[in-house]
């Protein structure tokens, strides 16, 4: 009797890791949202929202495909931090130059990460552009010298 069970095939792996992505990912932003209506108003560590998931580790969470739900969490805790700010300066004086040159230094590191990743997603679809051109003009000469060849491609 063989006991053996087939391995299964690189296609299979693959479909399994992207369904066991978008299974962690789901999860996460379901903790968030049930963090939204729970803890409006208290800061959310990240570590609540992947053990919330039924995760065993952070990966998930810091993998790039999940940025934006760490970006989601970084916005809940700013904007807790920064209503706080304003509470604690609204109740004692104006803000002080130092104060918005720091908000504006906040807002220009997001503007940055936003715009690297901008970046780094259109040389993304660059490299895949010319990796397929230069697929499909080498398709393009494999046709041509079967159309010239002497048995010649027939078209049916």
């Amino acid at each position: 009797m063989n006991n053996k069970k087939p391995r299964g095939s690189l296609v299979g792996l693959k479909e399994n890791r992207e369904a066991l992505k978008v299974k962690n990912t789901e999860a996460m932003l379901k903790v968030v949202e049930k963090l939204g209506k729970e803890k409006p108003d208290a800061l959310w560590s990240y570590k609540d929202v992947w053990s919330g998931a039924g995760l065993k580790s952070n990966v998930a969470l810091n993998s790039p495909w999940n940025s934006h739900v760490r970006d989601a969490i970084d916005a809940h805790n700013s904007s807790i931090r920064e209503a706080s700010e304003l509470e604690v300066f609204a109740s004692t004086q104006k803000k002080t130059l130092r104060v918005i040159n720091g908000e504006l230094r906040k807002q220009v590191e997001v503007m940055r990460k936003e715009r690297d990743q901008a970046l780094s997603k259109i040389a993304i679809y660059e490299a895949e552009t010319d990796f397929y051109k230069r697929k499909c003009e080498g398709l393009l000469r494999v046709n041509e010298r079967l159309r010239s060849s002497p048995g010649g491609l027939s078209v049916v």
